[in-house]
């Protein structure tokens, strides 16, 4: 379930940034922002399964 959230969020995402034309210096921190959640989120979960 959280994998449709985060799928779903990241396409609103790239929809919001390709249409509305937003500043160059507010992609690049979106996109930076975008990949260390998922850095996170991967670390967490191999963290998990290693614990388990």
């Amino acid at each position: 379930m959280t994998r449709l959230i985060t799928i779903a969020f990241l396409i609103a995402l790239a929809v919001f940034l390709f249409r509305y034309r937003t500043n160059e210096k507010v992609q690049k921190g979106v996109v930076v922002t975008a990949l260390g959640a998922a850095a996170i989120y991967v670390a967490t979960l191999v963290i998990s399964e290693l614990i388990r």
